[in-house]
């Protein structure tokens, strides 16, 4: 019922947005990027969950928005996490977790002439993620590692903070933080739930540099 309610927040987002989107200017477009670091998460059979550490991983994405009137904006964006893991339940481990995003996003810039070109902002954004556990998993059967992907999708939301600074009427570039909170999971054998895959917590550093049309 949570994730089923989580979902219905996140399509009707969407869809209360896209209108005003059609309906107002100053397209822009934008790539963003930088180092993330995402925090330990619990994975395994209920009860016996180990910790999964994560190295530092990058974040990236680009998005295609309109400038609102009063200073908000709003955008649709594809954003794309890669997290290398380091170690689980204590044991060293050389696999990944890359993370594919779409979100509709909202944003408040406080544009203020004591600031002159610098823009504070601050964002939130809604949408679903596509996650692709990588490992590599010993199979006795062959005698050697087994490259598996796991996937799965799950619920997504984020936020943002930082500054803008206006280049000039045609480029705007930024730096700020980003939090990224993806939805865990469960799995199950013959039909029954038997244990827990973690919710993924990222926060990133980012650049970006968006082209105003």
């Amino acid at each position: 019922m949570r994730n089923a309610l989580r979902w219905g927040v996140a399509v009707a987002v969407m869809t209360v947005m896209a209108p005003a989107v059609a309906s107002a200017e100053n397209l822009y477009a934008a790539i963003r990027g930088g180092p993330g670091w995402t925090q330990d998460s619990l994975d395994g059979s209920f009860g016996f969950e180990d910790t999964t550490q994560y190295k530092t991983g990058f974040t990236g994405g680009a998005a295609l928005g309109y400038v609102l009137p009063f200073g908000f904006r709003a955008e649709g964006e594809f954003g794309f996490l890669h997290i290398p893991v380091k170690t689980e339940g204590g044991v060293g481990e050389s696999g990944s977790i890359n993370n594919y995003l779409l979100m509709a996003n909202g944003y408040y810039d406080l544009k203020l002439a004591a600031l002159g070109p610098f823009k504070p902002y601050v964002g939130f954004g809604l949408g679903v993620a596509r996650v692709n556990i990588d490992q590599q998993i010993f199979r006795e059967s062959v005698n050697h590692n087994v490259h598996v992907v796991t996937p799965r999708t799950s619920f997504a939301y984020q936020a943002r903070v930082g500054v803008g600074y206006e280049v000039n009427r045609w480029l705007d570039v930024s730096m700020g933080y980003r939090f990224v909170h993806i939805d865990g999971s469960t799995y199950d054998r013959f039909g029954v739930d038997v244990g827990n895959v973690g919710a993924l917590n990222n926060h990133s550093l980012e650049l970006g540099a968006a082209f105003k049309f």
